[in-house]
C-alpha cells in the first residue's frame, strides 16, 4: 500500500523524453468503485492537467511514468467534475451516511497495482475504502 502523502508533489516523467511534464497534485478518486482512477496534475506540460490510472507507465516512490506528455490531458466528461478542486478528498470533512461526524482526511493509502483505496486517514483514526459512499464539496460520505 502506498499513501498519496508518499507521492504528493513528485513529478510525472515521461519516458520518451526523459523530461518532467508536471508535478502529482491531487488523488481523484471514483467512489463508486472505491478507486484512484487517475491524478491531478500541477504545471502540466502536456495538453491539460489529469492523468488517468490507464494511462501511467509506472508509480513510484521518486516518480510517476507516462509513455508521453500527451498522457496528461484533459479529463473526460464523465470525469470533468470530479478532476476538479472542489472535489478533492483530502482535507474535506468524513460524514456518515446518517450525518455524524468523524474527522477530516488528512490522508488516502491506496494499492498501487491497481488504485484500490484501502483508508482515508482521519487525524486519529481512518475509514476502510470500502465504506467510501460519495464525495461532495461539502463532504464525504461513508457508511456507518
Amino acid at each position: 500500500m502506498i499513501r498519496f502523502s508518499d507521492i504528493a508533489g513528485n513529478p510525472v516523467m515521461d519516458t520518451s523524453t526523459a523530461t518532467t511534464v508536471g508535478r502529482v497534485e491531487a488523488p481523484i478518486i471514483d467512489p463508486a468503485t472505491h478507486r484512484v482512477v487517475g491524478f491531478r496534475v500541477k504545471k502540466s506540460k502536456g495538453p491539460g492537467d489529469v492523468l488517468l490510472w490507464g494511462a501511467l507507465a509506472g508509480l513510484g516512490p521518486d516518480a510517476l511514468t507516462v509513455g508521453s506528455a500527451e498522457h496528461v490531458a484533459d479529463a473526460p466528461a464523465e470525469l470533468k467534475e470530479r478532476s476538479g478542486k472542489k472535489l478533492d478528498v483530502l482535507k474535506r470533512r468524513v460524514l456518515t451516511e446518517h450525518g455524524h461526524p468523524l474527522g477530516k482526511i488528512r490522508d488516502v493509502e491506496f494499492d498501487p497495482a491497481d488504485g484500490r483505496v484501502t483508508s482515508l486517514l482521519l487525524k486519529d483514526s481512518f475509514v476502510d475504502g470500502t465504506r467510501l459512499l460519495g464525495i461532495g464539496k461539502y463532504a464525504v460520505v461513508v457508511t456507518g
